[in-house]
């Protein structure tokens, strides 16, 4: 990876410091789907009779689905480790897919909250949109930061 700017690299620590974040606020509702701990088998069950499907495994399914998200989010982390060139492609890779997946979590989060679950939680609205707005400009981000260098070389 070549040097970065000044201003790339403060970009970047901002950037990174956002999913991490982000992984630390969604890795515990992913433990609790897949442990079936927590409220989530309650609030499966009232879902999955909204939508007409299993609520174990619709429980399953988004809770590993935000695991992945929560690891791809935290791998931004070694994304830029100059000591580890061999992690920093499955690390960049894996922010690649996490950012854009945290925003389509949060968009199904939301219109399950609005659409299907009866009398929505106002604490999981705040959370979700609290995600989407860093999901946003995280995934503007690792379009910019990871997949335009690509596309340019690509091009070529």
């Amino acid at each position: 990876m070549h040097k970065r700017s000044a201003r790339q690299l403060l970009v970047d620590t901002i950037a990174v410091i956002g999913a991490v974040y982000a992984s630390t606020l969604l890795m515990p509702f992913a433990i609790d789907k897949l442990t079936g701990t927590g409220s989530s088998v309650e609030g499966f069950a009232q879902i999955g009779a909204g939508i007409g499907v299993d609520p174990t495994l619709f429980r399953y399914f988004v809770g590993l689905q935000e695991l992945l998200v929560s690891l791809g989010l935290a791998a931004s982390v070694v994304a830029f480790l100059p000591g580890l060139p061999a992690l920093q492609r499955p690390a960049q890779f894996g922010v690649r897919l996490a950012a854009p997946g945290l925003v389509a979590t949060m968009c199904g989060a939301l219109a399950t909250e609005f659409y299907v679950r009866p009398g929505q939680q106002d604490w999981l609205v705040a959370l979700a949109l609290r995600l989407l707005a860093i999901g946003v400009p995280l995934a503007a981000w690792s379009i910019v930061r990871f997949e335009l260098p690509w596309w340019r070389a690509w091009r070529r």
